[in-house]
């Protein structure tokens, strides 16, 4: 700025800003196509203008010395004079005028593009927000300081993170030009929600309900308008179907969190801590948006002296939201504003009268809400506004087509009047037809008068515009004109998303001047802009309607075969979708994520008529004509593109509505009789759930881990085995084939405790030792809300036979009742005196019984929470509850070895069953209600005859608990979870064991089955759902491998043999060039943790469990010593440089020095406080390294087990090694000089490592780069390299070698 003051600067800007408002203003008198951006512009430069004027006043006071905020915003200032400037000299009129003088062009034109526009207003309308910011601070606070300012500033520059959806608030670029009410009309409905808007007694929603057409927009339009004029407009949004983001809610509560910010600055620390604090809320359920950032910076507000501000959120069309628990959702979480005491907040609502609304509108406690319906409003009340907008239309309209003085006559105006009512969309129509240059005004009239005698309001709306084209037509050029209608107008109406003309040509192959040409006869009916690029949509949804009603048939030639339409753009997405290619952004690395990846990059490299064709396609073809002749070509489609696909609807951040439609398009399938593509969309369907995670997360994985990790005789590895990764040079060894299990849900940060699928079969709810319980979608397994409040593990979940509810049971001794479509918790039910192990409704949802550790059985009122009975008996905690199928029995299992049955009327006991050898851990009912099933802590389940309680059946076979029991929907099959990690499927009739799933690394806590049966849930452990198809997929397949998890592996210093250490106590010796297995060395009793070569190679140690080391030979396998001494578990083992010498660390606190030859023990070394963790020698073998989990490195003198240093370290150091002079030691944590004086270090952070490794244990790194992304059950639970050469153990007792080129 040149050294500039403060005011100087701001100066400078505003005689700038003048000066383009001028230049803009001779623009706006020359041009006629670019009016509407010109006028934008100067908008938005008068705006900034008039922010500036106000900060100059304000540094202009005697005070102004003092306001730090703005005098510090010189950089800013001097990046908007850069803008204005550069803007100023693009469009100075003189250079325009010269320009055109000398090319002989007469007319003045404007000289930006849209683009162009756009860039320049965010640009402006960025240093307006930092203006805005820095004004409002300083009109608050005159003394501020530079850093709470900056800060500030770095909050409102958050709101940024937060992805809106553009076009959707009140006066956005978009619907600039749509109407508001003329003044005069509305005049007692406007006042009545004038005086709600203010009233301390008002209700928390306004909710004017009107039929399709009768002026709901334009009256929220108005509220929004006036309520934005007295500064009390805290947000809006306006709902428009099939208009992309305002079509449904994903970006409802972001859009509406970012106006209130800017409104109430005093929300954005709140606001700023919520996006930081998770950087994908924005993802998640919208009671989770709702709550973290909405609800909880409105309750952070501290309450003040003087009156609380009021603001009023207008939401308009909510019928227009695509998915209804949606719209029940939002209606239920509105009222929760009330909560908020430092702002109040009133919503008003507008919508059709539609069964969803109304339904949301009937859960609202206390009736907080007021409501109005338009079409009740007295036809006379309609019909004077009406005739006042028709009078003053129609002046403008007679002034501007210079129409005769007396035209149209009060008696013309008084039937239009009467074929409008109540709808203002039909009288807004025929003045857009008016308007129409196209077409005589007097004609227009005397057609639509002609048509005032047809029955349906909407033929007298519409038939006249289409009558229009046809007018005078005959022959060849009448059915063109027909043709042509279809292919630009019926196409318009038929779009699932609107698009440009430029889009619109692209896709459908017609001119752009055919559709100007088309459109032009249609501009009362269409909205159609000045610029190509802005989508092209009817006015009303209702012209939709009325072209594809089949009366419309016998009404005019121009009807729309809504079946014929799909069929057309289903090819023509097809082969737009024909343009689809691997990596078709050009991204640097295949394991960029999508998050880093340019929205600008994603724009350019997929325009928006080939996003269109992406995500519509399939909806097309299940809407056409000839479904199955489609299907043939969308195969082909699929045979070519099918990954290409995938990796754009990924780039969309679409990946996970891939399910949905392969479901949609197997729907269609269904009753083809080509097994060939019904197979195909099978595998597909199987092939993305395996790699949802993934494709959400980075697109260009599906290449690489996608096909990697895919099934070897899988239709989708063997159709694209071209496309798996070249740098690749081995493949880790795959099943042949897929088995039962679909896909993994991971989210749950500890065990999953409970599994439970919903009524309908949507939603599965798990509860984990993590606090929470989790909502997941069934169908693709995408998380849609997680529940907080327990605060102890969830124990158990349950859905209302309803769906309407879920109850959990937790350790912290409550049972909470959720409701599903919010997540908003509806009652805590208190009054255990322990644990809470199970919940169970009654079959007619009216009784929730809930089983604990206290012993007891609970029964409540399910709509109230008040206890109903208790019942007493067991002499142990209670493991398990559930209700007979008619609800007239319920049945517990308990620690005291029985189960019992109870009355669930009277709460007696009817029998109890005490069969059992070991605690009853899980109880259930066959659907017919005739038996029990239990399982037992012996590893057994029994099947009992409920009449008699006899034992009909012990099904052995698990060799751990059973921890979970359940039977399919038809009776036929019983299904047992264990912890021997194995879920198994019976034959209930039987008993016979029909198959083992195989596949999860920890116990199984909890199975259940979908309501369909086809789909099985099981919980673990390992913080992990599982979602199975126990009627597909090829038996388990057993890959050779260790049969427990493999804690450790090492290869040879030749690289030729990998060695593994296992939970089975075993040792194996692997071939590492083709994987084979070579010897198991078994001898240790109890688990193998370490297993590491001398350096010759020659021998083997191992370390366990059993407080061992063993020495082995490699060649032959045989063992040569067992090195007893430590007290512990013995963890860390290492030979010297040499071979002469083994170290080995224990949990007893020692490190342990060995005479490998002998096996004698040379030293034992005592200092540390907890267990030790890792040991390294130096390479001349003169000292050893130690760490231990009391945070420091020890080191030690071999020869004579002195001490000679400690290192002090912020954390747990796992790996060590010596530097060859043994001056530095690197670790894990960095680096340290290992020679200075004693005390604490700050490590230097270590340099590049080996070439190859694994990151975040769930990706394989490359280079210093990821690469490839491991699935959860190839996750490493310990690795080794050589050279380019990764051999992972899993914790399945599997190995998995891999080669890097």
């Amino acid at each position: 700025m040149d050294g500039l003051s403060s005011a100087a600067s701001v100066i400078a800007v505003i005689q700038l800003t003048g000066s383009i408002v001028t230049i803009c203003g001779g623009y706006i008198q020359g041009v006629k196509d670019a009016r509407d951006d010109i006028i934008f512009l100067q908008r938005t430069v008068v705006g900034l203008g008039n922010v500036l004027q106000k900060i100059e006043e304000l540094l202009q006071d005697p005070r102004g010395t003092k306001l730090s905020t703005s005098s510090t915003l010189v950089n800013n200032i001097s990046d908007c004079l850069s803008h204005l400037r550069a803007l100023e000299e693009k469009i100075e009129l003189g250079r325009g005028k010269r320009t055109m003088k000398r090319l002989g062009i007469r007319a003045l034109k404007w000289p930006l593009k849209r683009t162009e526009v756009e860039k320049a207003v965010q640009d402006l309308e960025r240093c307006k927000s930092l203006f805005t910011l820095s004004l409002q601070v300083d009109q608050t606070a005159l003394i501020a300081s530079t850093s709470q300012t900056l800060s500030l500033i770095d909050r409102n520059m958050d709101l940024d993170k937060l992805p809106i959806a553009h076009g959707a608030e009140y006066d956005s670029y978009m619907d600039q030009h749509e109407d508001v009410c003329l003044t005069g009309t509305r005049t007692e409905l406007l006042q009545l929600i004038a005086e709600w808007s203010v009233s301390p007694q008002g209700k928390c929603i306004f909710w004017l309900e009107g039929m399709a057409g009768t002026g709901k927009s334009t009256i929220s339009r108005t509220v929004a308008k006036s309520l934005d004029q007295a500064k009390s407009l805290g947000a809006s949004f306006f709902f428009k179907r099939g208009e992309g983001d305002r079509g449904n809610a994903v970006k409802f509560f972001p859009t509406i969190v970012k106006q209130l910010a800017l409104r109430f600055p005093e929300l954005l620390p709140s606001v700023r801590k919520a996006i930081n604090d998770n950087p994908e809320i924005t993802r998640k359920s919208l009671r989770g948006q709702f709550d973290s950032l909405l609800l909880q910076p409105l309750l952070s507000l501290e309450l003040s002296n003087l009156e609380i501000p009021t603001a009023v959120i207008v939401i308009d069309a909510l019928d227009e939201c695509d998915h209804d628990d949606d719209i029940r959702a939002i209606l239920q979480l509105l009222p929760r504003l009330r909560e908020a005491k430092g702002l109040s907040l009133r919503i008003f609502l507008t919508s059709r009268p539609e069964l969803p609304i109304r339904l949301g509108f009937s859960g609202i406690a206390n009736h907080d809400y007021l409501n109005l319906a338009l079409h009740e409003i007295p036809e006379a009340v309609t019909a004077h506004d009406i005739s006042l907008f028709f009078r003053r239309r129609l002046s403008k309209i007679r002034k501007e087509r210079f129409l005769p003085p007396g035209w149209p006559g009060d008696m013309d105006i008084q039937a239009l009047v009467g074929l409008s009512v109540p709808l203002f969309i039909f009288a807004a129509t025929i003045c857009r037809m008016f308007e129409d240059p196209q077409w005589d005004p007097v004609d227009s009239l005397t057609g639509i008068l002609t048509h005032r005698g047809e029955g349906s309001q909407l033929n007298r709306t519409y038939l006249p515009v289409l009558n229009r084209l046809l007018a005078n037509q005959t022959g060849k050029r009448k059915k063109q004109l027909v043709q042509e209608f279809h292919e630009v107008v019926g196409t318009i109406v038929m779009l699932e998303s609107p698009l440009s003309i430029t889009s619109l040509s692209r896709l459908i192959a017609v001119s752009e001047r055919l559709i100007d040409l088309r459109l032009d006869s249609f501009k009362s009916v269409i909205r159609v802009p000045d610029d190509k690029t802005i989508p092209v949509r009817p006015f009303h949804l209702s012209f939709r309607d009325f072209l594809c009603d089949p009366e419309t048939r016998e009404k005019t030639s121009l009807w729309v075969n809504e079946k014929e339409i799909h069929q057309r753009l289903t090819t023509q997405c097809l082969s737009m979708c024909g343009n689809l290619r691997r990596n078709i952004c050009g991204l640097p690395r295949d394991g960029t994520q999508r998050a880093d990846i340019n929205p600008q990059t994603i724009a350019q490299c997929l325009s928006p008529e080939l996003q269109y064709s992406c995500r519509f396609w399939a909806q097309h073809l299940a809407q056409s004509r000839d479904r199955n002749s489609l299907m043939h070509n969308a195969f082909l489609f699929l045979q070519k593109h099918f990954l290409h696909w995938i990796e754009a609807m990924s780039l969309l951040g679409l990946g996970s509505d891939v399910v949905g439609i392969i479901n949609l398009l197997q729907s269609v399938a269904h009753g083809d009789k080509d097994d060939e593509i019904s197979e195909f969309l099978h595998d597909a369907k199987r092939f993305i759930l395996r790699n949802r995670q993934i494709v959400d997360t980075a697109p260009l994985q599906l290449y690489s881990s996608g096909l990697v990790f895919t099934p070897k005789m899988a239709i989708i590895r063997r159709q694209f085995e071209g496309e798996l990764p070249e740098w690749i040079c081995r493949l880790p060894e795959i099943e042949q084939n897929w088995n039962a299990e679909l896909q993994t849900l991971d989210g749950h940060s500890d065990w999953v405790e409970s599994v439970t699928f919903s009524p309908d079969g949507r939603l599965l709810a798990s509860g984990s030792v993590d606090k929470t319980v989790r909502l997941w979608d069934a169908a693709t397994g995408s998380l849609q809300q997680t529940l907080e409040g327990h605060s102890a593990k969830v124990e158990s979940v349950v859905f209302s036979p309803d769906g309407r509810l879920l109850a959990s049971g937790s350790y912290d001794t409550t049972v909470r009742l959720w409701d599903v479509a919010t997540g908003a918790l509806q009652l805590t039910l208190e009054g255990h005196l322990g644990c809470i192990n199970s919940v169970a409704f009654s079959p007619d949802g009216h009784v929730l019984a809930s089983g604990s550790i206290d012993k007891t059985v609970r029964l409540w009122d399910a709509a109230t929470g008040s206890p109903q009975q208790t019942l007493e008996g067991h002499l142990a905690e209670i493991e398990s509850v559930v209700f007979s199928p008619d609800g007239r029995l319920l049945a517990s299992g308990s620690q005291d070895s029985t189960a019992r049955i109870w009355d669930a009327a009277t709460g007696a006991l009817q029998r109890t069953l005490e069969y059992h050898s070991g605690s009853v851990r899980s109880v259930a009912f066959s659907p017919n209600g005739r038996l029990l099933a239990s399982g037992t802590c012996h590893n057994i389940v029994r099947l009992w005859d409920i009449a008699t309680g006899a034992p009909q059946q012990t099904l052995e076979g698990h060799s751990g608990y059973v921890n979970s029991v359940a039977f399919s929907p038809d009776g036929h099959i019983l299904v047992s979870g264990s912890q021997d990690t194995t879920v198994r499927i019976w034959d209930a009739v039987t008993g016979a064991l029909q198959r083992t799933l195989e596949g999860h690394s920890g116990s199984v806590r909890s199975v259940a089955f979908s309501p369909n049966g086809r789909l099985l849930a099981s919980g673990t452990w390992h913080n992990i759902v599982r979602l199975w198809d126990i009627a597909a997929g090829a038996p388990q397949q057993t890959l050779e491998g260790h049969s427990g998890c493999v804690n450790s592996v090492a290869f040879s210093p030749d690289g030729h043999v990998l060695a593994s250490s296992s939970y089975d106590k075993t040792v194996r010796l692997w071939d590492a060039a083709t994987g084979s297995l070579q010897q198991t060395l078994e001898g240790h009793t109890d688990i193998v943790w370490r297993v590491v070569f001398s350096s010759d190679g020659r021998l083997l140690a191992s370390s366990s469990q059993d407080q061992t080391v063993r020495l082995w030979d490699t060649s032959t396998g045989a063992m040569q010593q067992i090195l007893r001494g430590h007290s512990r578990r013995v963890w860390p083992v290492i030979f010297s440089l040499d071979s002469r010498m083994l170290a080995s660390g224990s949990i007893d606190k020692t490190v342990r020095i060995w005479d490998a030859t002998t096996g004698a023990l040379q030293q034992t070394l005592e200092g540390h406080s907890a267990e030790v963790e890792s040991v390294a020698f130096s390479p001349d073998g003169q000292l050893l390294a130690s760490s231990s989990h009391d945070m420091t490195v020890r080191l030690w003198d071999v020869a004579t087990g002195a001490l000679k240093q400690t290192l002090m370290v912020e954390g747990v150091v796992t790996t060590l090694e010596i530097s060859e002079d043994g001056s530095s030691l690197s670790t894990n944590l960095g680096s340290f000089n290992i020679q200075s004086s004693l005390g604490n270090h700050t490590p230097i952070p270590p340099l590049g490592n080996t070439k190859v490794f694994i990151r975040e244990n769930q990706w394989i790194a490359f280079d210093g780069e990821k690469v490839l992304w491991l699935p959860h059950e190839y996750r490493a639970q310990c690795s080794a390299v050589n050279d380019n050469t990764l051999a992972v153990g899993h914790i399945s007792g599997r190995i998995s070698f891999m080669a890097f080129s």
